[in-house]
């Protein structure tokens, strides 16, 4: 009888010591395939670093030095080719505007449309201040400046003629339609539709082409009313990267003089 209570007993313990082995390793099966499968997403995850992101943008779709491109780069460093270049397709924009001398290439002129769609759906109310510019008429422009501020001052807030982003038909400025007081002026920063140029213009292709605090990579002081049309592609990968001039995107050199 006593002998029969020992074997119970030891059989019991064999089976408690059995059912802790099953589940010991049970939990080391779970543990072991959670880790496998970790490794697994791990190797196959495809987000891709900053670094990754940037090289995977192609920076050479269009051309930097054709006045035709969305891309080109113009600035004291790099004049225009031909320097009287005219661009085709001039068009005004369906916005209001401060006269009808204010036209854009087409394709500006449509993202201009979209873009003022939009800012008006938000009650901003913007108006075209200064668009397309002739070599003739950058001469006039270029001149009167010199007249009235000196050369030195005038090659920091007006480009000469062939070095006009105004003469390629990709670029205006924008002011706001209700109050002309900041209109062209720095201040226009600080209005409601400068700041709102400022947060959204990147949405509809155009990127502020001389931002605060990069005049000595543009070569110009602040100007947030002058936007550049450069295609969505280009305006959105440079938001995203953080970079507000076209000199550094493409690794050009700065421009801060003629």
């Amino acid at each position: 009888m006593y002998q029969n209570k020992q074997y119970r007993q030891a059989k019991k313990s064999r089976g408690w010591i059995a059912a802790v082995a099953v589940f010991v390793i049970f939990i080391a099966v779970v543990i072991g395939g959670f880790f496998v499968v970790q490794h697994r997403n791990k190797r196959t995850d495809t987000t891709k670093t900053p670094t990754e992101q940037e090289a995977s943008f192609d920076k050479s779709q269009f051309s930097l030095t054709d006045p035709a491109s969305p891309w080109l780069v113009v600035n004291k460093k790099r004049p225009l080719n031909p320097k009287q270049y005219e661009p085709s397709s001039l068009r005004l924009p369906n916005m209001s505007v401060e006269s009808s001398a204010m036209e854009v290439n087409d394709e500006t002129a449509t993202a201009l449309e979209d873009l003022n769609t939009a800012a008006k759906n938000e009650g901003i109310d913007l108006v075209v201040a200064s668009a397309y510019r002739s070599y003739d008429n950058q001469v006039a422009t270029y001149n009167s400046v010199v007249d009235g501020y000196g050369q030195a001052e005038a090659d920091r807030i007006s480009a000469r003629p062939g070095y006009s982003e105004h003469q390629t038909g990709w670029a205006v400025d924008l002011g706001a339609a209700n109050d002309s007081a900041c209109r062209i002026e720095s201040c226009f920063a600080d209005t409601p539709e400068g700041k709102w140029l400022a947060a959204n213009a990147h949405k509809y292709g155009f990127i502020i082409r001389y931002p605060e605090g990069k005049e000595s990579v543009t070569g110009y002081t602040y100007e947030p009313w002058h936007l550049r049309y450069v295609g969505k592609a280009l305006s959105e990968e440079m938001h995203k990267q953080n970079v507000q001039t076209l000199e550094e995107f493409f690794n050009l050199p700065a421009a801060p003089n003629y």
